[in-house]
């Protein structure tokens, strides 16, 4: 029996409508063929496999690592374990991102380019997990903030020959480090690191590709500069002002403030090195009072966890929603900020929405997710390409 269904739905369809009650969302093979009320749903020759609960879509981690481990040593130790080491790690973050309702995640740069691979193992069939975006290894200066997951290069024309490369071998997505951050050894802090001719090639290559470009940013003045050179999303947006969230927001640029990050490892406060822990809190306060204030202009916010980071295993992505809904998305933008509104950004137009002709990603829950977002935390089914994995 290729049909099947849920039926008795509290249906949140991934847009920021209010739910609809009584719903029956049917599917065959991998498609959504109909949704509406119980009470005009054809059921015959169709297997009913959940009835009652609330139904969300697949949610989508815009923003994780999938080579790391999630441990202070972790974004350094990457840089010398080998490419069998990193690929079972990824595969496995891959599965637990699944188990936890992730039908799709956006990789931000993995040590080797091994979440490419990771990709390719899906497409093929030979791989279970999260269905993942990948970018490859990240573009950084010689020293930069994350050279440990990513390839250096330096100036306008090595950089534009660095995101070929990375195209070439399979990246769907270009992920750049134009500022410093908060871990690892490589640059810190808000400072520019790369410039806006670096930027603006490295742009120009992956668009030409018809690529999409992640900037990693923290401070005003990195902002400033990825949009200037046309980035698609910006990682963090840490200081971000209000004119600059209604600059993004006319451009069309998402911002993935990925909170979650930083918040984790303040739990963990007595684990970490001093300096570690001023750079996590002056990002963690600036990054929360700069994203509410980019909610309130308008712009376009995403859901992502940097999984992999200190204390951030894959799966967090909850507690980014609940993050974002306390800075001002509420909950049903949160469903939408991970549903949706990521798939749109990112153009999986497939997938993000509950509607005939989409893919079947969905997720069941006991509760109300648009009470309480922590009923997502616990899915009774989770559907992925029409495929019941959980």
């Amino acid at each position: 029996m290729n049909r099947r269904a849920v039926t008795g739905a509290l249906l949140y369809d991934g847009s920021t409508e209010p739910p609809r009650p009584e719903t029956t969302i049917i599917w065959q093979r991998s498609e959504i063929v109909w949704v509406g009320p119980d009470t005009e749903a054809d059921l015959d020759e169709t297997k009913v496999v959940s009835d009652g609960g609330a139904v969300v879509p697949g949610l989508i981690d815009c923003h994780v690592h999938l080579c790391l481990d999630a441990t202070i040593e972790g974004i350094e130790k990457v840089a010398n374990e080998s490419v069998e080491q990193l690929l079972s790690r990824s595969m496995g973050a891959a599965r637990i991102l699944l188990g936890a309702g992730i039908t799709t995640a956006r990789d931000q740069g993995s040590s080797q380019g091994v979440a490419i691979q990771v990709a390719q193992a899906q497409r093929r069939g030979d791989a279970e997990g999260a269905r993942i975006l990948a970018s490859g290894r990240g573009i950084t200066p010689t020293g930069g903030h994350g050279w440990m997951i990513g390839v250096e290069a330096d100036g306008p024309e090595a950089v534009r020959a660095a995101v070929a490369r990375e195209i070439e071998r399979g990246a769907g997505i270009i992920k750049l480090f134009p500022t410093g951050g908060v871990l690892g050894s490589g640059a810190h802090g808000f400072d520019l690191v790369m410039s806006g001719a670096e930027v603006a090639a490295a742009v120009d290559e992956a668009h030409s590709s018809e690529r999409l470009v992640g900037a990693h940013v923290h401070g005003p003045e990195g902002i400033d500069m990825v949009l200037d050179a046309g980035v698609d999303t910006i990682e963090h947006a840490t200081g971000i002002s209000e004119a600059q969230a209604r600059r993004s927001a006319e451009l069309g640029v998402a911002l993935v403030p990925t909170i979650t990050a930083t918040d984790v490892i303040l739990d963990h406060q007595t684990d970490l090195p001093g300096d570690l822990l001023d750079r996590a809190s002056e990002v963690r306060r600036v990054q929360s009072a700069g994203i509410r204030t980019a909610i309130t202009a308008g712009a376009l916010v995403l859901a992502g966890t940097d999984a992999g980071t200190p204390f951030n295993p894959p799966g967090l992505l909850v507690r980014e929603m609940e993050i974002l809904a306390g800075l001002g998305l509420g909950k049903r933008g949160a469903i939408a900020a991970a549903t949706s509104l990521a798939a749109k950004a990112l153009r999986l137009e497939d997938l993000g929405v509950i509607e005939a002709g989409r893919i079947a990603d969905l997720l069941v829950v006991a509760g109300d997710p648009g009470t309480d977002l922590g009923t997502l935390r616990t899915p009774l089914l989770i559907v992925q390409g029409g495929e019941i994995v959980g």
